[in-house]
């Protein structure tokens, strides 16, 4: 179904109205945990925002924190691409924007003394097709379609969106490396199951399963991939919210130019289609002669385009973009795509549990525990996942548990 832009203020609206259940203080400032009882063991699955941020805070209150991540690098749905670029050229596979008012993850990034610069180029025009005709444009129509289109969430001043310097994927990393030997990497979950004494978590590892046994579990896992995840300990309720939570697909398209010819036309590299894709130049501050012109289609467009095949994706881009930037075909060299539906450990891009199943699915069951972007009012940000993690930071250390002897069986 296509995001029209009703939708998606209807879906802001849920996500505004689901603030109300999240502890808003500590979503602001981890500052406000304070240890409260004897150190936990605690098992964090997932190595996304949301399991980084937790097993970081988790850690430096004292806790014993494990995180189990199914792939080989950190950052799950951040991550930036930078191969098979030339040049050291980068693109976001993911999340890339952040706006102003995302005041959490820009403590982090400050945090991590990572460098931040503009999101959108301010000089040279982008294209404009929503309204009809072709219309070049300064940079703010750019965004303006985008409020238009999508709501001010997306919209506004070009200069209140910015990016991390040499990639968000930075970000992650900062946390995976404070971390350190505590993230166990190509370990895909199984099996989570409880009893009064303990929880337990099976997982695979080189082939071979394995079983942890701890405090407490934190499962940031997306509800796509939870769901073929055997459960036993969890309520009937909580596995219908987690089986009825639709992900959205996103699909990104790049193609890599020997040249930045648009440029010499007067033209930055973004442009807002009539359907639901918006076109970047991520290369507008990176050096070198070579750049990339991508493709971001939401929910409509990103089905079509995850059903084709690989060469077919980057072939009909090319012819696409190549009648918005007339001389792409000559100076394209080489293409590559990333569809969050095929994605193996995301299964889409990004959700919200909505607010008929918020209570269930956010609540604890015993000692398992429930974070991610799925289960904030900040749905598919940065700034979402960081929140509900910091809430269950805050609920694992002041939950009450028996100590639990044996570390692994």
């Amino acid at each position: 179904m296509v995001l029209t832009r009703r939708q998606f203020l209807r879906l802001s609206a849920l996500a505004a109205a689901g603030a109300g259940l999240v502890n808003t203080p500590l979503a602001r400032s981890a500052a406000a945990i304070v240890l409260k009882g004897p150190a936990k063991k605690v098992l964090v699955l997932g190595a996304g925002m949301a399991g980084l941020v937790a097993a970081y805070e988790l850690t430096q209150l004292g806790h014993d924190v494990t995180v189990l991540e199914a792939r080989t690098r950190p950052g799950g749905r951040v991550h930036t691409l930078r191969e098979p670029f030339s040049d050291g050229l980068y693109a976001e596979e993911g999340a890339a924007r952040i706006p102003e008012n995302h005041e959490l993850t820009l403590k982090y990034v400050k945090k991590f003394e990572l460098p931040l610069e503009p999101f959108y180029p301010s000089r040279l025009n982008a294209v404009r097709f929503d309204r009809g005709n072709r219309e070049e444009v300064p940079i703010d129509g750019f965004t303006q379609a985008m409020t238009e289109n999508y709501g001010g969430e997306l919209g506004g001043r070009p200069e209140r969106w910015q990016k991390i310097k040499g990639g968000t994927d930075l970000l992650p990393k900062a946390f995976a490396q404070r971390l350190e030997s505590k993230i166990v990497y190509g370990a895909p979950v199984v099996r989570v199951d409880q009893d009064a004494r303990a929880a337990r978590v099976v997982f695979s590892k080189a082939g071979a399963t394995q079983t942890l046994t701890a405090d407490a579990v934190l499962c940031t896992i997306p509800f796509s991939v939870l769901r073929n995840i055997d459960l036993p300990a969890l309520s009937a309720r909580k596995l219908a919210a987690i089986n009825r939570t639709h992900y959205d697909a996103v699909s990104r398209v790049y193609l890599q130019t020997k040249n930045r010819f648009w440029e010499e036309r007067g033209l930055n590299g973004f442009a807002f289609t009539r359907g639901a894709i918006e076109i970047w130049q991520p290369t507008w501050s990176q050096p070198g002669p070579r750049g990339i012109l991508m493709t971001y289609a939401r929910p409509g467009e990103a089905e079509r385009i995850t059903s084709l095949k690989e060469n077919q994706r980057v072939d009909t881009t090319l012819k696409q973009l190549d009648g918005i930037f007339s001389g792409l075909r000559t100076s394209f060299e080489r293409g590559t795509t990333k569809c969050w539906m095929d994605d193996e450990w995301s299964r889409g891009a990004w959700a919200f549990v909505g607010l008929t199943d918020f209570a269930t699915a956010v609540v604890p069951e015993g000692r398992i525990h429930f974070a991610g972007e799925h289960l904030s009012p900040w749905f598919s940000w940065m700034q979402g996942a960081l929140s509900s993690g910091l809430r269950a930071v805050k609920e694992i250390d002041e939950a009450q548990y028996p100590a639990v002897k044996a570390a692994a069986v």
